[in-house]
């Protein structure tokens, strides 16, 4: 199974901090048993290692930013041209929701790939169909 994972998962886990740390921390234990794939996309790494560095320090931004690069449930998929084509028919036909682009990417690339669950805290997922996961009492996998 293929599950997305939106920047903002990434930082509730990567921030102790973070009121939804320990949410995430006992949803992504129960993805690591479940043996599930994480889909990630270069635009979400970049969007969460600079984050980390600019709020959380340079020295969690590497440290988290190397936990994704080598785990084995982390498959990063490269942004090509399609799914920006795609994500920006997303981008300009949502006029009245406030999608960031690196989101439209998202969708575009979980509709590509099959993929109708994410790991997020961000309502733009629900939004376009999507099953949002963010709290273990939403996980039914």
């Amino acid at each position: 199974m293929n599950i997305f994972v939106d920047t903002g998962a990434w930082i509730a886990l990567a921030d102790e901090n973070d009121i939804k740390h320990k949410a995430a921390k006992k949803i992504y234990d129960l993805l690591k048993k479940k043996n599930v794939s994480l889909i990630i996309t270069d635009y979400i790494f970049d969007e969460t290692t600079t984050w980390l560095n600019y709020k959380v320090g340079h020295v969690i931004a590497c440290d988290w930013g190397n936990k994704i690069l080598n785990s084995h449930m982390v498959k990063m998929v490269k942004v090509k041209e399609n799914h920006i084509v795609i994500a920006w028919d997303i981008f300009q036909k949502y006029n009245d929701q406030k999608f960031s682009f690196t989101d439209c990417v998202s969708f575009s690339i979980m509709k590509s790939m099959g993929i109708n669950m994410a790991f997020a805290y961000d309502s733009h997922f629900s939004i376009m169909g999507f099953i949002l996961i963010g709290e273990e009492k939403s996980l039914n996998i």
